[in-house]
C-alpha cells in the first residue's frame, strides 16, 4: 500500500512537469484537480504551484521518503512486511473480540496500516495504544491486589458472626414472645369463650329444624292458602350460623323466613335508589293479578281482581289480605309481624308434644322473638325474621332493622345477611384447618359484651367489628389465618377498627365492593354502586365519635392486658 502511494506521487509529479514545459492547462489526475494555468501566468506562479500541490499531497497521504525506482529486494521486503502486518492485525482483532472490545471488522486495510512518516521502518504505530491499555489493566489489577492483603477477613468474619448471633437472638426473642401470646390467647379462649360456644353447630341445626317444623304447622293452620303470604323454609343467618356466636343470655339465634305472595297477588319492591347510591330501605307494594282461568279450571283460588270485595266474605274466603297486612297497598312491618306471631300461637300446640321445652313469646315489633325454656332452667332465644326477596338476587327486605335503626310503618330494611353467610362459608374452604379468624372475632366480642358500656346504647356494634374482619379476610392471604397467627390477626382487626374510627369511615362490606368473590350472588348494580360509609353518623356527630372511641378503648385495654400477660 505504501509502495502504491509512492508510485502515484511520482507519476503525478512527472505529468505536472510535462504540462508546465508545454505551457498547457493541467488535466485532472485521479481524484485531484488543479487550477488551469493561462498563457499569461507568470513564471513564479508556475513554479510555486507544484510546490503547493506537493505540500497538500504530503499532508493528506504522509508518503514515505522513497525513491521512484524500487528494486526487487525492497519490493519483496515490503510485501513480506504487508503480510506480517495482516497476520498481526488478525491476531489483535481476535484478541479484541475475546475481550469484548468494540472493533469494526468493516474497516479497510488502509485504516489498519500506519502512514506516520516518523515510522521509517514501516512498523504499525498502534502498539503504543495496546501498551497503554495493558498498563491500565495492570494498574487496576495492582490496586485490587493491594486492597486484598489489607482486608481483615478474621475481623469481618467475627463481626458477621456477631451480627448473625444477634439477629438470631432477636428472632428467638420475638418467636418466644409470639409463642407466649399464642398460649395466653388459647388458654383464655378455652376457659372463657369456648365453654360458652361449645356445641354451637348442633344447636344451630336444632334451631333450624324446630323453626321449619313450626313453619309447617303454621301453613297447616291457615284456613285459605291463597289469601295469606306463603312461608318458605328458614335460612340461618348472623353470628351463630356464621360461626362466631358467643352464648350470652340475651344472644338470640337469627333465622330468616322468606315470604312469597299468595296466588293472585304479587310483591313489587320500591326503593329510592339514585344513580350509583343504593338505598338501605324500601317499600313492598302488593298488587292483585288475574287468576280467572285457574279459578275456572282448578277452583283452588279466587280472582281478587275481578270479584267484588263483598263477595269475599269472611265465612267463605277469610279476611282480605289488604285489610290484614297492608297500609295503603304496601306491606306494613308491624302488621306482618303481629300476624305471624298470632299464627305461631295457633300452630305451636300441634307440635308441642314433640319437644320438651316451653315456648314463651317475647315482645317485639320487628321479629317474632321466641324463648325456648327447658325444665333444667336453660333457655335458647330465637328471632324469626320475615323477608321478601328482591328479584332473583339473595338481597332481602326484612322486618329486622339495622342495629342503629328503627323501622316504622311500611319501611323495610335491606339485608345482605345471606351474602355474608355465603362469604364466611367461602372463606372456610380456603383458610387452614382450625383457622383463627372466628376465634379472634369471638374474643373481641367477648370483651365488648363484658365492657362497662354494654347495654347503654352502644355506638360500636358487633356488626362493625365483623365488617373489619371481613375486609381483612378478603385482603390478606388465606394462609395468614393459621391457628399459630391468632395474636397477630387479633391485633390486625383492632388496628383496622382504630384506623376506621380515626378516619370516620368504615365501608360496607357488600355494597360497592367489586372485590367480592363472584361465587357470591350479587346484582351488578350493587357491586358497582357507590360504597356506603357505616361511620357516617360519627362524621356528622362529634359526640357519637367520642363515645365510639371510648367504647373501643374499653375493648383494647383488656386485649392488651391479655397479650402482655397481666390479665388473670
Amino acid at each position: 500500500m505504501i509502495y502504491t502511494d509512492c508510485r502515484i506521487q511520482s507519476f503525478l509529479q512527472g505529468r505536472i512537469h510535462a504540462a508546465l514545459l508545454r505551457n498547457l492547462p493541467c488535466q485532472q489526475f485521479g481524484s485531484f484537480s488543479l487550477s488551469c494555468f493561462s498563457p499569461g501566468t507568470s513564471a513564479l506562479e508556475m513554479a510555486l504551484a507544484p510546490l503547493i500541490f506537493l505540500a497538500v499531497l504530503a499532508l493528506v497521504h504522509h508518503p514515505l521518503m522513497v525513491s521512484d525506482h524500487t528494486d526487487l529486494a525492497t519490493l519483496d521486503r515490503l510485501q513480506e512486511r504487508e503480510k506480517l502486518m495482516k497476520t498481526e492485525m488478525g491476531r489483535l482483532q481476535t484478541e479484541f473480540d475475546q475481550k469484548g472490545w468494540s472493533w469494526d471488522p468493516r474497516q479497510s486495510r488502509e485504516d489498519w496500516v500506519t502512514t506516520d512518516p516518523a515510522a521509517e521502518d514501516g512498523t504499525w504505530d498502534g502498539w503504543h495504544y495496546v501498551a497503554l491499555v495493558i498498563l491500565i489493566l495492570f494498574g487496576c489489577c495492582g490496586r485490587t491486589k493491594e486492597k486484598e492483603p489489607g482486608y481483615d477477613w478474621s475481623t469481618d468474619s467475627s463481626s458477621t458472626t456477631t451480627f448473625g448471633e444477634e439477629d438470631y437472638d432477636d428472632t428467638d426473642t420475638e418467636s418466644e414472645c409470639d409463642e407466649s401470646k399464642q398460649k395466653m390467647l388459647e388458654t383464655f379462649y378455652d376457659q372463657h369463650v369456648e365453654l360458652e360456644t361449645s356445641g354451637l353447630t348442633s344447636t344451630c341445626d336444632f334451631v333450624e329444624t324446630f323453626v321449619n317444623d313450626l313453619l309447617e304447622a303454621c301453613r297447616g293452620a291457615l284456613p285459605y292458602q291463597n289469601i295469606h303470604p306463603v312461608l318458605e323454609n328458614c335460612i340461618g343467618v348472623d353470628s351463630a350460623f356464621e360461626g362466631w356466636h358467643t352464648q350470652t343470655p340475651s344472644k338470640a339465634f337469627h333465622v330468616l323466613v322468606p315470604v312469597l305472595p299468595p296466588k293472585g297477588h304479587s310483591f313489587h319492591i320500591e326503593t329510592s335508589e339514585s344513580e350509583g347510591a343504593p338505598s338501605t330501605h324500601g317499600h313492598i307494594l302488593v298488587e292483585t293479578e288475574c287468576v280467572c282461568k285457574r279459578e275456572r279450571f282448578l277452583g283452588d283460588v279466587v280472582c281478587f281482581l275481578h270479584h267484588p270485595e263483598q263477595e269475599l266474605s269472611s265465612g267463605k274466603q277469610g279476611i282480605y289480605l289488604f285489610h290484614v297486612l297492608c297500609t295503603s297497598f304496601h306491606l306494613d312491618v308491624e302488621k306482618t309481624i303481629h300476624w305471624f306471631q298470632g299464627l305461631v300461637g295457633k300452630a305451636w300446640p300441634s307440635i308441642q308434644p314433640w319437644y320438651n321445652f316451653d315456648l314463651v313469646p317475647q315482645p317485639s315489633n320487628s321479629t317474632c322473638r321466641l324463648k325456648l325454656v327447658y325444665q333444667s332452667g336453660t333457655s335458647i332465644s330465637v328471632d324469626i325474621i320475615l323477608g321478601v326477596q328482591q328479584g332473583d338476587s339473595l338481597v332481602f327486605l326484612t322486618t329486622q332493622p339495622a342495629e342503629m335503626d328503627r323501622l316504622t310503618g311500611t319501611v323495610w330494611q335491606k339485608s345482605y345477611a345471606v351474602q355474608e353467610l355465603l362469604f364466611f362459608q367461602w372463606v372456610s374452604l380456603r383458610v387452614p384447618e382450625e383457622s383463627c379468624h372466628l376465634k379472634c372475632l369471638q374474643i373481641i366480642i367477648y370483651f365488648k359484651e363484658s365492657s362497662p358500656s354494654e347495654g347503654k346504647n352502644m355506638v360500636l356494634t358487633n356488626y362493625h367489628y365483623k365488617t373489619c374482619l371481613m375486609h381483612l379476610l378478603l385482603s390478606q392471604p388465606p394462609l395468614d389465618w393459621g391457628p399459630e397467627s391468632s395474636a397477630q390477626r387479633l391485633q390486625d382487626i383492632l388496628l383496622y377498627m382504630h384506623t376506621a374510627l380515626q378516619e370516620r369511615y368504615l365501608q360496607h362490606f357488600v355494597i360497592g365492593n367489586i372485590s367480592l368473590p363472584i361465587r357470591i350472588p350479587m346484582p351488578n348494580v350493587l357491586r358497582r354502586a357507590t360504597p356506603v360509609n357505616l361511620f357516617r353518623h360519627l362524621a356528622e356527630d362529634p359526640n357519637l365519635h367520642a363515645k365510639a372511641m371510648k367504647e373501643f378503648a374499653e375493648v383494647v385495654q383488656p386485649v392488651r392486658a391479655l397479650l402482655t400477660g397481666y390479665r388473670q
